[in-house]
């Protein structure tokens, strides 16, 4: 990974430790040039100071709330939220 442009995807960023722990392995192969996040949403939460480049929908919830992905009947996706 010396030198390399490294984009991470993931499904959600929320308190940044599973990034962390990625980034963490990563620097064990050598030091990248860059590493950017693409996330499909970006929650509320943060624990560490991580933050995503990319991000298809940012939201946040409430204590106890969860974020569902679902197919409408017209095919396209939405977010759900339920206690």
């Amino acid at each position: 990974v010396d030198g390399a442009r490294i984009v991470l995807v993931d499904d959600v960023l929320h308190t940044g430790r599973t990034i962390r722990a990625v980034v963490n392995e990563l620097f064990d192969f050598g030091r990248p040039r860059s590493i950017a996040l693409a996330v499909l949403v970006d929650r509320a939460g943060r624990e560490l100071p991580i933050g995503a480049a990319f991000a298809a929908a940012t939201v946040t919830l409430d204590p106890g709330e969860r974020l569902t992905l679902a197919r409408g009947d017209d095919g396209r996706f939405r977010f759900e939220t339920r206690a």
